[in-house]
C-alpha cells in the first residue's frame, strides 16, 4: 500500500492491523514503513537521491559523507524482527543524499533554508513523531527508538550514544546515577523506571545493557559491560539532534533510545554481514525490552487494546530465570489454570496447569532466550500473556 503523507492519520490506526503500509513524503523523499512492534528506527544519512532542484548544502560547514549501507542494515533487521515475532518495526528513511539533507541536524543547517529540503526535514521529523506516538499507544510507552547511523572510525565496535560525552562515560557509576547525569541521557526514563531496579550506569554498562547484550552475541559495542567508556581520543559518537529531540532528553518526550553508530566490516559490508547483525539486533532488541519493561511481546498485540482485567494478571518471578532454575506464580494465577509457553518462532515447548502452591521447576527443557507466557484462566475464561527471559 503506498499512500502520501496528508492521508496519513486516516489510515495510520487501521493500518496497523493489516499488512505493513508504507507512507510517502512530498517527492518521495522520505519513506515511513509503518510498523506494529514497540521498535522504531530512523536511518537519515544512507539515501542516494540527489535532485536537481534541491541544491548541495554550503551552510554551517556540512558533511556529506554517506552511512554506506544503513538502509539495507535497517532492512535486515526489520525482516529479522518479523522472522521471530510476526510483525515490523516502524522505520523511517531519508532517501536524499546527505549533501541534500541532513536530518540530523537542526532544519536551519540540515536544509540551509532550500523550500524542497525544508518541507523533507519537517516530514523526516514528523514520521519519528508519529511512530512513537503510535507505538506508545499501543505499548503502554514500553518502546524504543534507535537512531541508525555507520561511522568510519578504525576501531571495529558499535558506538552507542546516549547523549553522554566519551569523559562523562569514564566517570564513576556513582557520578552517572547522579540527577545531574540522568537529565542530559536519552535512557533517563527507563533508568527512573525499569522492571528491575537498574541504576542508570547498569543500564549504560552493566550485565544488561544494550551493549553488553550486543558483546555477548558476537558484537562489541561501547559503553558496556566489557567496554565501559570509549576514550577520550577516538572520536566517539555520544548522539546527535534526532536522538536529543526524539528520546526523553527533551521534556515531554517519554521514549528511550540512543543513537547507534554501526562499524563497516562484518556488519555493513555485505549481505550476510547484515542478517548476521539484523539477527543478532532482533535477539538483543527483544531480551533488552523484556528484561527492563513490561512489554507484552506475544502476537504484537496492543496493550491499549485489552479488556482491563478483572484481577491481577499472573506473573512470574523471579524474572529473568537462570537455566534450571525455579519460577513461582504470582498475581491473579489460581490453581487449574493452564499455562503455554512458545518460543519467539512461535513453536510450544511447555505447557501444564498451574498449581498456585507450588513452584514450577523449569529444569533444562528452555534454552537461554525470551520466551511468550500465555495463562489461561478457567474462571474468567480470559488468557493474559507475560514475557519469560530464561539466562
Amino acid at each position: 500500500m503506498r499512500l502520501t503523507l496528508p492521508l496519513l492519520l486516516l489510515v495510520l490506526l487501521p493500518a496497523m492491523a493489516l499488512a505493513q503500509t508504507t507512507i510517502w513524503g512530498t517527492n518521495d523523499y522520505i519513506e515511513y514503513q509503518v510498523g506494529t512492534l514497540p521498535v522504531v528506527i530512523s536511518v537519515p544519512h544512507g539515501g542516494d537521491l540527489a535532485p536537481a532542484a534541491i541544491p548541495d548544502r554550503t551552510c554551517n560547514d556540512p558533511v556529506f559523507v554517506k552511512d554506506l549501507f544503513t538502509i539495507e542494515t535497517a532492512l535486515a533487521i526489520k525482516a529479522a524482527l518479523f522472522a521471530t515475532t510476526g510483525c515490523y518495526p516502524h522505520i523511517i528513511i531519508s532517501h536524499l543524499k546527505r549533501a541534500k539533507l541532513d536530518p540530523n541536524r537542526n532544519r536551519t543547517s540540515g536544509a540551509c533554508g532550500q523550500p524542497q529540503a525544508n518541507t523533507a526535514w519537517d516530514e523526516f521529523h514528523a514520521f519519528i513523531a508519529t511512530a512513537q506516538q503510535a507505538a506508545n499507544q499501543d505499548y503502554g510507552g514500553d518502546i524504543f527508538f534507535v537512531d541508525l547511523h555507520g561511522h568510519g572510525n578504525p576501531i571495529p565496535r558499535i558506538e552507542l550514544g546516549y547523549l553522554l560525552y566519551d569523559d562523562e562515560l569514564a566517570l564513576p557509576d556513582a557520578t552517572l546515577n547522579t540527577q545531574q547525569y540522568l537529565d542530559v541521557s536519552s535512557i533517563k526514563n527507563l533508568a527512573l523506571n525499569n522492571a528491575n531496579g537498574y541504576t542508570h550506569a547498569q543500564l549504560l554498562r552493566g550485565a544488561q545493557a544494550f551493549g553488553t547484550l550486543l558483546g555477548l552475541r558476537g558484537f562489541p559495542a561501547v559503553p558496556s559491560q566489557q567496554i565501559p567508556s570509549p576514550g577520550t581520543t577516538t572520536n566517539y559518537f555520544s548522539g546527535g539532534y534526532i536522538t536529543a529531540n526524539h528520546t526523553c532528553y527533551t521534556p515531554g518526550n517519554t521514549t528511550n533510545g540512543l543513537q547507534m553508530e554501526l562499524n563497516f566490516a562484518g556488519i555493513r559490508d555485505n549481505a550476510t554481514s547484515r542478517t548476521q547483525f539484523a539477527e543478532a539486533f532482533a535477539a538483543v532488541i527483544t531480551d533488552y525490552l523484556s528484561i527492563h519493561t513490561d512489554v507484552a511481546w506475544g502476537g504484537c498485540a496492543p496493550v491499549s487494546t485489552d479488556t482491563p482485567p478483572l484481577a491481577p494478571a499472573p506473573t512470574l518471578y523471579p524474572n529473568p530465570v537462570a537455566a534450571g532454575g525455579t519460577l513461582h506464580w504470582t498475581g491473579g494465577a489460581a490453581t487449574g489454570d493452564t499455562f503455554t509457553v512458545t518460543d519467539l518462532l512461535g513453536r510450544t515447548v511447555a505447557r501444564g496447569h498451574i498449581d498456585a502452591l507450588a513452584p514450577w521447576p523449569i529444569g533444562t527443557a528452555l534454552a537461554a532466550g525470551t520466551y511468550f507466557v500465555a495463562v489461561h484462566a478457567q474462571t474468567t475464561g480470559r488468557t493474559f500473556h507475560t514475557t519469560l527471559v530464561v539466562q
